[in-house]
């Protein structure tokens, strides 16, 4: 069946519904370990209530049907006549697992799947034989098709009636100019949405001409009388087969706060006045020939343009943030499932779930998480006797914990599991020439524990369906180093591991500070720079083939910036500017030839032959059209080393 009409409330169903999915999920795993929480059972009912209202509306009968009958189950642990039990919560699941599979078919082909009617019946037996686990089977869908979709269209109507009586509401409060006619667009747009889904059995051509009249005049009265018209139609209207849906295209969409958008809103009003200012001077200048008033009075607006452009900028990457919520939501039914499998008793623990990331960070680090997530359950948590054993709780507790630090979102999977055998790990890095002999033996545990994310390392011996096949978490240090953010790892044994990730607030705002060096202006991230010092060069010392200096007690690694981009070794006598970055953790100096300005840039990944160079983080284009190199100080320093 093709999705036809009523276009907004198909796009809201498709967004929301898999909002109400997650929120179902949610509350459905919190109720199974405290079945006595009301709270959580409410949730629950009202995330299948709702679905089951916006299935209505879109016309989707089989998911409405399969999403009746899981109501009516929670209905009856609400009022006290079920207990809350493992085949209920897992059939619960397994309801919402189909819904979220029928809309992301319904998203991709724009129609409802031609299986969901036989999907949905096996869900209403399986509900039914839960409820009643000695009633004899349900009749064949056919037998009660027809009075399921009547019951179905009824439904559908009733929401329409609400939709519409809601609008009558808001139309005869008081308000404002600019308020009125925006609630005049609204109730206008939605009833004409519902003609459309049922004009089939009303008189959409008669009802349509109202609308619009009242719209064009302003006319709350006129239009609240024409809703009326329409109200009354679809009280008498007969229930209706349901009519055919028009393909939807996908969209990547986003919720935003109101209160963004008239931030966004403000910003532009005034850089309309700073940029009206701009044109005036200039006038004022030619007509009273005075060059030095309009230098200051350009100076003056450029910082006036400085802050509105800064703060603009802030207000449109607001628009792309999004909470980590939206990459954490589905790990607690994860875990559940596969400490089920693997017969591991284990609960996930979540906090700082609404701080916030570039969209492009959330979407991604949802993976290396789950990898994470996964290995720690496979092959980090113990056994229950082993856990007994060991005085710990039979249930295991993994922490996923979120802060922001900075410019940074620090994201942590903890387990209290067996911790890495850090000799282990050792002896498979040798037998896998992972480093050299001499420098493995010379890493301190923690170093060492880090040789997991070489490629294709693993210390299991027995490969599982979950983990263990040598594959992932070089993957995943990869796919944290793409965004910008690295990825470390501690433990300790018997106790459990900690997995860091650090990444980037956003991938595409930046501050650097620029530099030069033989020539040529780079810049290098301002969160990299610790501080500034002007030595002399004698101070920097050879080391075998690298270089190195002193400063306050502590040696640090030095490269010269110029040095590595080709040109020749410097005069040794004179001073010489030298950056204090930290790498890794590590502190080094980048010498160079003169330094900068700091500056916010949009970052650009490096694009055709910039992209196969080594130390290149990304590209941007200063005020006089020339492009500016960012640093990737990671590799510059890292190639150093090899």
């Amino acid at each position: 069946m093709r999705i036809v009409g009523m276009n907004e409330f198909v796009e809201q169903f498709l967004i929301e519904g898999r909002e109400l999915v997650a929120q179902g999920n949610d509350d459905l795993l919190a109720l199974e370990e405290r079945p006595d929480d009301r709270e959580r059972l409410d949730g629950a009912f009202r995330a299948f209530h709702t679905l089951k209202g916006a299935a209505g509306i879109v016309d989707f009968v089989a998911m409405s049907r399969a999403l009746h009958a899981a109501e009516d189950v929670l209905s009856a642990v609400r009022s006290n006549t079920a207990p809350v039990t493992p085949a209920l919560i897992n059939l619960c699941l397994a309801c919402l697992d189909q819904v979220s599979v029928w809309i992301d078919r319904m998203r991709s082909n724009g129609e409802v799947p031609a299986d969901a009617d036989a999907e949905a019946d096996d869900l209403v037996r399986r509900f039914a034989t839960l409820a009643s686990p000695d009633s004899a089977p349900l009749a064949p869908h056919d037998a009660a098709d027809a009075t399921k979709r009547a019951e179905a269209s009824t439904g559908l109507s009733a929401i329409g009636r609400e939709l519409l009586e809601a609008q009558k509401l808001m139309l005869s409060e008081p308000a404002t100019e600019d308020a009125a006619a925006a609630r005049l667009e609204s109730a206008s747009r939605i009833a004409a949405n519902v003609l459309r889904h049922h004009g089939r059995s009303l008189d959409a051509t008669d009802l349509e001409g109202p609308l619009q009249s009242s719209l064009v005049a302003g006319n709350a009265e006129a239009m609240i009388e024409a809703i009326d018209r329409i109200l009354e139609g679809l009280a008498e209207r007969p229930p209706e087969q349901p009519g055919t849906l028009a393909p939807q295209a996908p969209e990547a969409t986003l919720r935003v706060d109101v209160d963004r958008i008239d931030t966004l809103v403000r910003l532009t009003g005034e850089l309309l006045i700073a940029k009206n200012a701009i044109g005036h001077s200039a006038e004022r200048a030619a007509d009273e020939g005075d060059p030095r008033a309009l230098a200051v009075a350009l100076k003056n607006q450029h910082l006036a343009l400085d802050r509105l452009v800064s703060e603009l900028q802030r207000a449109v990457f607001s628009l792309r943030v999004l909470p980590l919520q939206h990459a954490f939501q589905r790990f607690p039914r994860l875990v559940r499932e596969m400490a089920t499998a693997l017969r591991k008793p284990a609960r996930l623990m979540i906090e700082g779930a609404t701080i916030e990331a570039d969209k492009t960070i959330v979407e991604a680090i949802s993976e290396p998480l789950l990898h994470v997530l996964r290995n720690g359950l496979d092959h980090g948590l113990e056994e229950a006797a082993e856990r007994a054993a060991l005085g710990k709780p039979a249930t295991a507790t993994i922490h996923l914990r979120a802060e922001r630090q900075g410019e940074h979102v620090v994201i942590e999977v903890e387990d209290d599991g067996r911790g890495v055998d850090v000799a282990r790990v050792r002896d498979v890095a040798r037998q896998r020439n992972a480093a050299p002999e001499a420098a493995i033996a010379a890493m301190s545990d923690e170093e060492a524990i880090n040789l997991i994310f070489a490629p294709g390392f693993s210390t299991v011996s027995q490969v599982t369906d979950l983990s263990g096949r040598g594959v992932g978490m070089d993957i995943v240090r990869n796919t944290v180093e793409r965004l910008g953010g690295r990825v470390s790892v501690s433990s300790q044994r018997q106790r459990g591991t900690t997995v860091r990730f650090t990444l980037p607030f956003t991938v595409m705002m930046t501050q650097v500070l620029t530099v030069e060096a033989a020539g040529q202006v780079f810049g290098v991230p301002m969160e990299a720079v610790v501080e500034t010092v002007r030595v002399g060069r004698s101070a920097i010392s050879p080391v075998g083939a690298a270089r190195a200096m002193v400063l306050r007690d502590r040696t640090l690694p030095v490269i010269d910036l110029g040095q590595a981009l080709g040109r020749g070794a410097r005069a040794p006598e004179g001073d010489t500017n030298v950056l204090i970055v930290a790498v890794a953790g590590q502190l080094g100096g980048l010498e160079v030839d003169r330094l900068g300005d700091r500056m916010d840039v949009m970052l650009k990944p490096p694009e055709g032959l910039l992209a196969g160079i080594p130390g290149i983080d990304g590209t941007t284009l200063l005020g006089d059209g020339r492009v500016l190199i960012v640093l990737d100080l990671g590799e510059i320093f890292g190639n150093a080393d090899d």
